[in-house]
Order: C-alpha cells, then sequence, then structure tokens
C-alpha cells in the first residue's frame, strides 16, 4: 500500500468484517466482536452499506445508485456491490465496479444489515 490512505484501510477493515461474518454469532459485546451488528442476540449481519464522496465533495453513484458493498480489494482497487433500497432495506444487485480507492476523500458507513450476497 502506498502512501497513507485512510479511506483504503477503512475499506479493508468493513471487507474483513464481512469476510469473516457467519450466521452463527458468538456471545462477545468487545470492541474486537468478529462479527457485524449491534447485538449477539440479534440477526448476524453480513454487509456494513457505505456511501463514497469524490474530491469535489459529490458523492459517488453507480446507475443512480449511491449505496454499496465491498466485495473484494486488491492493492488500491476495490470491487463494489451496488445495493438497492433504502437503510436499512438494501437488497444487492448484479452490478459492481472496480475503482481506485484513491479517488475517495470520504465514507459514509450506513447500519450494518444482512443482504443475499450474489
Amino acid at each position: 500500500m502506498r502512501g497513507n490512505n485512510c479511506i483504503l484501510n477503512l475499506l479493508k477493515v468493513i471487507h474483513l468484517l464481512q469476510k469473516n461474518s457467519s450466521n452463527s454469532c458468538p456471545i462477545d459485546i468487545s470492541c474486537s466482536k468478529p462479527y457485524l451488528g449491534p447485538s449477539p442476540t440479534m440477526l448476524c449481519f453480513n454487509t456494513r452499506p457505505i456511501s463514497l464522496y469524490k474530491r469535489d465533495g459529490t458523492v459517488f453513484e453507480v446507475s443512480n445508485h449511491t449505496v454499496f458493498r465491498v466485495e473484494n480489494i486488491n492493492d488500491d482497487c476495490v470491487t463494489l456491490q451496488v445495493l438497492d433500497g433504502v437503510s436499512p432495506n438494501f437488497s444487492a444487485t448484479n452490478e459492481f465496479i472496480t475503482i481506485s480507492a484513491n479517488c475517495f476523500c470520504a465514507i459514509r458507513c450506513f447500519p450494518d444489515t444482512s443482504i443475499t450476497c450474489l
């Protein structure tokens, strides 16, 4: 990784959380809990939806959608899955895009949710 890219670092954390999510949640309320979501008594979540903002301050969009799921990271290239719907009721689409994390200056995270991944 070149330089100090806080957006890329955060995307890597989100990707790791999603990759390690499961349908069975261990009982853990610490900061290092190995699952997404607010509580071990609730449904385990598999997605932390995000929106990204370009350097000019506008929200990044693909086909009029502005919310994404991190699918993969390779160096500074991030593959995102386009999500449809309104928080917290997002659903996966069949649309993916690969971008450079260096193109963004801000990230917005939505509450963790569970979506059917393609």
